[in-house]
């Protein structure tokens, strides 16, 4: 299922050169790669944003202040939706289950502090009601889905309507992607007929007890898919790991935090620890999601100090957990192989690569499809003309066109 239409706010930019993108000459507060990505925008909504934005230099709002403001803007124009049909998509944000009435203390206090932002940036004579706002603001947090560019960077939240009609389950059948500002749902896993669509709202590296407790406060509902069951059954005291070694793990993940935070020359030494597989007598096993939190992170250290080959070796020890919690078919487990694949290439290590990259393009053609631009990118056109070859071929020996 491809949905273009949607609600935005907060708006990013695609991994496009900063000295390309031409500012809106009225706010200059937007950017735009050319002018007929303007020209869309401004029909969308930038000609009512643009004179907000102008009104109220030099204060930015945020993200969720623009998706609420052209989400009220947008009900005001949109027809009332007819439900005789049980199979409708809706039309408007007010047809999604908002759960305002289940707001917690912290959510409330969010939507208070909103009001007077979201007062300034939006007409007075489009202003909503503060009740009918709670409703829009609950369908929005319940129902918005997080933009990302190809690399999964941030880029914007928006809301788009009928994708918000998929139901969650940590043992999703479905995977949601974005071409530019395109959302796809697309299966990843066999569907039978009349066997529900899935979609994953949070993260499935997180144990099934945090899981548990992040969709009752976020979304107000238990998970009771196979997944969660059986993993909550497994649980013993404790989970039956070591605290010594699991504190252990949280002071390391912390401590790279603060040493990054503040560019402490001591960061690479904290990372050395996780270069090598766990000792055997460990408790803690590969998969946990502490240890992978800190073999990314160190992973990404490696990376910006230039330190390739560590980088390599602590990226390949996370392919496997990765594989563990998100299966087979994962977008991010897609560009993770991919990045791990031309890493190795720029090292010259082509055995390795090619084996990396070979299962990267199988899994991002599931993920993403052959028609995604990502697939279609110059350097993906070449790394999969380059894993028809075997690896003793020429054409591995050119990396001029691999970029990390």
């Amino acid at each position: 299922m491809e949905e273009k239409e949607m609600e935005e706010g907060g708006r990013g930019e695609m991994k496009v050169a900063s000295s390309t993108l031409k500012k809106c000459l009225s706010c200059k507060c937007v950017s735009y790669c050319n002018k007929s990505c303007q020209k869309e925008d401004w029909t969308r909504c930038h000609k009512q944003d643009c004179k907000a934005l102008k009104r109220i230099h030099p204060k930015v709002p945020g993200d969720l202040v623009q998706l609420l403001s052209q989400v009220i803007r947008k009900q005001r124009k949109s027809a009332p939706c007819t439900t005789d049909d049980e199979d409708y998509f809706p039309t408007t944000v007010d047809q999604l289950e908002s759960h305002h009435e289940k707001l917690t203390d912290t959510r409330r206090n969010e939507f208070e502090n909103l009001l007077f932002p979201l007062k300034q940036f939006i007409e007075p004579d489009v202003f909503a009601e503060p009740s009918s706002l709670l409703k829009i603001f609950g369908a929005a947090n319940c129902n918005n889905f997080t933009l990302c560019d190809n690399d999964l960077n941030f880029v914007a939240i928006g809301i788009y309507l009928r994708a918000s009609m998929a139901n969650h389950s940590c043992d999703y059948n479905c995977v949601v992607v974005y071409d530019e500002r395109k959302l796809q749902l697309r299966t990843i896993k066999d569907v039978k007929e009349g066997e529900e669509c899935t979609i994953g709202y949070l993260s499935v590296m997180e144990p099934a007890k945090e899981r548990q407790a992040e969709l009752e406060e976020e979304y107000h509902f238990t998970c009771e898919c196979v997944k969660c069951v059986e993993e909550i059954n497994a649980l013993g005291p404790g989970d039956g790991l070591g605290e010594l070694e699991l504190r252990g793990l949280k002071k390391s993940l912390e401590k790279m935090q603060a040493a990054e935070n503040s560019q402490d020359i001591l960061l690479l030494e904290l990372c050395k620890p996780y270069l090598k597989p766990m000792d055997l007598s460990s408790s803690i096993p590969a998969n946990h999601h502490l240890l992978m939190k800190v073999r990314f992170r160190a992973f990404g250290v490696y990376m910006l100090s230039q330190e390739f080959d560590k980088a390599a070796e602590i990226g390949k020890l996370n392919t496997e957990p990765y594989r563990f919690h998100y299966g087979p078919y994962s977008p991010g487990l897609g560009l993770y192989l991919l990045r791990i694949g031309k890493l190795l290439l720029s090292l010259k290590r082509i055995p390795e690569a090619r084996k990396y990259l070979t299962e990267a393009l199988s899994v991002l053609e599931v993920t993403h499809g052959p028609h995604h631009s990502l697939m279609k990118t110059e350097s993906m056109q070449e790394l999969l003309l380059r894993c028809r070859f075997p690896e003793g071929h020429p054409i591995w020996l050119n990396n001029s066109r691999i970029s990390l």
